[in-house]
């Protein structure tokens, strides 16, 4: 255990509590916190009393849990009104929470599902004419994947597409595979392809920011779905299909290292630094990369996407569409935004204090994470075989 996990040794302790509710602990302000960053602050509702704090703490805390068991009762009551007609399915949400112990107590965000490429438009309509209002314009860029829809204080996203990989090939095998589990009578995926959708869920939120709900999601998966070698055996093969399987051993061998998830077989050879050099990355990011904006540069992640032709180039455009007023309006333009966004950066960059060792500093740092994802197999364009 390297010094910078060592010196969060308590807050790991108190998660530990929280995931597996056993014994107890001191907890401090802080800890209460970082639980808060990574969205799993609800897990400790059934230890609370044996939890050491003070009393105000305390209070909080109970506050807390009260406000998002109200959310999660609300999530669930507007999931089950969807007046979706067609088939779909709930991506992520509930159909991880189906894995813990107390389903109840996994903090909810948006509603996601995901429609047959037919049904995609027509189960738009649905929420429309009921009332939800749709947010961005469904000629949007991100409209081609998916669109987000809110009412009664819930956020709803329609997909059509899911997985975001470099390689299209790959996506499109991962995504044909929910489609083709789509049926009439449920909204549920079988397990294998649900613990693929958390494993790719993982992959999306490496670099932006990876929180410890995507881990704990993972985390009560394998202790159900993975707990013997033939189960990992099965799930294996589709995972090198999409190139995840590296990542699978990784994230699992890391749980049982801080996490206290039981020991399997078929994660032992896992590489350890690299699971100490992914719990840093986590804890440093927070759910959805709440915690990294503190602790990461945009020089950081503009650094990091360049080591990708192709993900510098989405970056540069994405941001340049954005930022770029004059192109806004002139659709002969739109297609430069990336040489507009790179400039901008290029410029921003040289008007800081000491750019050149600013800069330096961050190309290391970016190295490193990029290197780290190189290791767990995520930086490839082509992922395993079909």
């Amino acid at each position: 255990m390297n010094d910078a996990i060592m010196e969060s040794y308590d807050e790991l302790e108190i998660i530990r509590c929280c995931i597996w509710r056993t014994n107890t602990g001191v907890v401090s302000y802080n800890t209460y916190k970082e639980l808060r960053m990574h969205t799993i602050a609800l897990l400790a509702a059934p230890i609370l009393s044996r939890l050491e704090m003070p009393d105000d703490l305390r209070n909080i805390w109970k506050k807390y849990i009260l406000q998002q068991m109200n959310y999660n009762i609300k999530y669930r009551y507007e999931q089950n009104q969807l007046p979706i007609t067609v088939p779909y399915v709930i991506l992520k949400g509930t159909s991880a929470a189906k894995y813990y112990p107390f389903p109840e107590l996994r903090v909810m965000g948006d509603i996601d599902i995901m429609t047959r490429r037919e049904d995609y438009e027509t189960a738009c309509c649905m929420l429309i004419k009921k009332g939800y209002m749709e947010i961005g314009s469904n000629t949007d860029e991100k409209n081609k994947r998916h669109r987000e829809f809110y009412k009664n204080g819930i956020h709803v996203e329609v997909h059509q597409f899911f997985a975001a990989m470099n390689d299209l090939d790959t996506s499109n095998y991962l995504d044909n595979l929910i489609v083709s589990n789509i049926i009439a009578d449920t909204h549920i995926l079988p397990d294998l392809i649900n613990g693929l959708v958390l494993l790719e869920h993982i992959r999306q939120h490496l670099r932006t920011g990876l929180g410890l709900r995507q881990i704990i999601d993972w985390i009560f998966f394998v202790d159900k779905c993975l707990d013997d070698t033939s189960k990992w055996s099965l799930f294996q093969k589709k995972a090198n299909c999409i190139g995840l399987d590296k990542l699978a051993i990784i994230v699992t061998r890391m749980a049982e290292m801080y996490l206290g998830l039981s020991e399997h077989e078929w994660c032992k050879m896992a590489d350890e630094e690299l699971c100490n050099q992914l719990m840093n990355h986590i804890k440093k990011s927070g759910n959805f990369g709440n915690k990294q904006a503190e602790n990461t540069s945009v020089g950081e992640n503009v650094i990091l996407a360049t080591f990708s032709p192709k993900e510098a180039f989405r970056l540069f455009q994405k941001r340049g569409l954005i930022n770029w007023k004059v192109g806004m309006g002139k659709k002969h333009l739109q297609s430069f935004a990336w040489v507009y966004q790179m400039l901008r950066y290029f410029y921003k960059g040289i008007r800081r204090k000491k750019p050149v060792r600013r800069l330096l500093n961050e190309y290391q740092i970016a190295k490193t994470k990029y290197n780290m994802f190189n290791k767990l197999g995520v930086n490839r364009d082509k992922k395993g075989k079909q």
